[in-house]
């Protein structure tokens, strides 16, 4: 599917689910059958990693870390934030390997 047509059906994909989500919060009977069709979920711990950077006042950058319940590295994006906004790029399966073995021992995820 081209990024475009993704974008399009993201867009109203989310819109449905939110007027999905409007009227279960209107009715007690919609909310219970939107929570009984909930597949399953799962927890990630996201961790940002602040790095120096060398345009300080102009910018600053760094890493997204999303962690699973097990503990495990499982997705990681890089972003550039300034005065404006934040702009993130997700990493290349090749990259992001570099960064899940650089920071796999780095944090430690405790759940009880």
């Amino acid at each position: 599917m081209a990024k475009k047509d993704k974008s399009v059906l993201v867009k109203d994909e989310l819109q449905s689910r939110l007027k999905q989500f409007r009227e279960a919060l209107q009715d007690e009977n919609r909310r219970i059958e939107l929570e009984n069709g909930i597949l399953g979920s799962e927890v990630l711990i996201r961790f940002e990693v602040f790095f120096q950077s060398p345009k300080t006042g102009n910018y600053s950058d760094g890493l997204f870390l999303y962690m699973n319940d097990s503990g495990e590295i499982v997705d990681a994006e890089y972003y550039i934030r300034d005065a404006d906004d934040v702009t993130i790029a997700g990493l290349e399966t090749e990259d992001f390997n570099v960064v899940k073995e650089l920071f796999k021992d780095a944090f430690s995820l405790e759940i009880e």
